[in-house]
């Protein structure tokens, strides 16, 4: 189910599809990526110009679960739009939250960490 919700979640960025990411993730998450911290919120402003072509989705495991909280942790690849959205493209590791609230899964804190090497 939380694997589903993940790619749900890539499919709306890479389709710069603002109000289905809103829907995924919590207006006040906690987004750390690419050494920025933001809300929820203001990462679904970002989503509108979001620029990748397509995303794989690898490794994916379960780190913690219980009935209301799953951590997740995965590798994704991911490939620019456009030369100029170069910086989003690569490999990177995931971990991402989710908490169960009013009886749907909603992404409270999602963090990246370019892979090197």
């Amino acid at each position: 189910m939380i694997y589903e919700l993940e790619n749900k979640m890539w499919q709306s960025a890479r389709d710069k599809n603002k109000s289905e990411f809103a829907k995924l993730v919590s207006a006040d998450a906690v987004m750390v990526c690419g050494g920025y911290r933001c809300t929820g919120a203001e990462y679904a402003e970002f989503v509108s110009n979001f620029g990748i072509s397509d995303f794989e989705i690898t490794g994916f495991e379960i780190v913690h679960e219980t009935d209301k909280t799953v951590q997740v942790h995965y590798i994704v690849k991911t490939t620019a739009d456009v030369p100029e959205n170069e910086d989003l493209a690569g490999t990177f590791h995931v971990t991402s939250t989710w908490e169960k609230l009013n009886g749907e899964w909603v992404l409270v804190f999602n963090m990246d960490s370019r892979v090197v090497g």
